[in-house]
């Protein structure tokens, strides 16, 4: 087995920093009142999870190929193809949705220099 390297987590980065977002009063993501520090942070996260998810994606496709012949003899049921087939749905549709989370978070913070009010850089 390979060496363990440290791994970043955007998935859990984004479910622990998501709740800090500020929200209006209709309950949606106010991206304007929120820290710029949080939404540099959740832009990165989203980025990463949405090339993680990309990645893996194309990984799986690549062995649902080659597995392909597997299914034909019976070594690969259908239930696990169709199961393939609805993960990789949702981990497309979560990647999508990641690109929509981050470009707000880059908008709005695209002047932020990472420097706190009266502090020099």
């Amino acid at each position: 087995m390979g060496t363990q390297r440290n791994v970043s987590r955007p998935m859990r980065q984004l479910l622990t920093l998501m709740p800090r977002v500020q929200v209006d009063a209709d309950g949606q993501p106010d991206f304007d009142a929120s820290a710029p520090e949080l939404l540099v942070q959740i832009a990165e996260s989203a980025e990463l999870l949405q090339r993680v998810i990309a990645l893996g994606t194309s990984a799986v496709g690549q062995l649902m190929a080659f597995a392909s012949a597997d299914v034909d003899t019976g070594e690969v049921g259908q239930d696990a193809i169709e199961a393939l087939g609805w993960l990789i749905a949702e981990m497309c549709d979560g990647a999508a949705a990641c690109l929509v989370l981050a470009a707000p978070c880059r908008r709005v913070t695209a002047d932020f220099t990472g420097a706190r009010d009266g502090e020099a850089q």
